[in-house]
């Protein structure tokens, strides 16, 4: 909205008090109003136009999408091995889903402290062997590898024997992350297989670098092994 400019008053002509002609006096009268509102208008300049207020910039109507973060074992691609068996402690155990981490963590101290308890010489990481699965749990072979098979003869604490790991064809895959998310690489692992046309039979492995206290806590390291036709 613009401001009202300024106007100067009008001046009405009158007689002056020396009885001077009237067109003078008019004349005269006008030169006085004219001098008194150039004066005016230097002692009050009118004042400089509002500035018009800018608008904010208009924020984009598709802001960009960001790609969500792929699990490491999507991206990792895999790397095609044959898995020799090895000598291991093993203990055969069930679980339900929800308690899947701590079950293998607590099935595999206690082999470590069993292998240690035997004196026998450790070779390798830990790993956890899964057999069968239904919406309720898991068989599971939890496994410590040894650097030689023990002697004949040894007695070993309730539910742990010696044998070998499995191995055959298989595709391995790195992953970094919870345990309580990994069913997500597992997706991605699925979608790779098909994507390369390879069939697993079935069985697969985890092979633990570094496996936390709790499910939730992203610091575990591990290979996933899948076992091939």
């Amino acid at each position: 909205m613009s401001l009202p400019g300024v106007r100067a008053k009008g001046f009405v002509p009158v007689l002056t008090a020396a009885g001077q002609p009237f067109a003078r006096s008019i004349i005269l009268a006008s030169s006085i109003a004219l001098s008194c509102a150039i004066v005016l208008a230097q002692q009050n300049p009118a004042p400089p136009p509002a500035a018009a207020p800018v608008a904010p910039p208009a924020a984009p109507a598709n802001p960009p999408v960001t790609d969500a973060p792929k699990p490491q074992a999507e991206t990792a691609g895999g790397e095609m091995k044959e898995i020799v068996p090895q000598p291991v402690l093993r203990f055969r155990g069930q679980s339900p889903w929800d308690e899947a981490h701590v079950s293998i963590r607590k099935a595999i101290d206690g082999l470590e402290a069993e292998a240690k308890r035997l004196g026998l010489a450790r070779q390798g990481n830990p790993m956890a062997h899964f057999i069968d699965s239904d919406d309720l749990g898991f068989t599971f072979e939890a496994m410590v590898p040894l650097a030689a098979a023990p002697e004949p003869g040894k007695a070993f604490g309730e539910g742990i024997d010696a044998t070998l790991s499995p191995g055959g064809r298989s595709v391995i895959f790195p992953y970094e992350g919870a345990n309580d998310e990994i069913d997500n690489a597992y997706e991605a692992l699925t979608a790779w297989l098909d994507d390369k046309g390879l069939v697993s039979t079935g069985r697969y492995l985890e092979e633990y670098e570094n496996l936390p206290e709790r499910g939730d806590d992203p610091g575990m390291k591990a290979k996933i092994i899948i076992f091939l036709k």
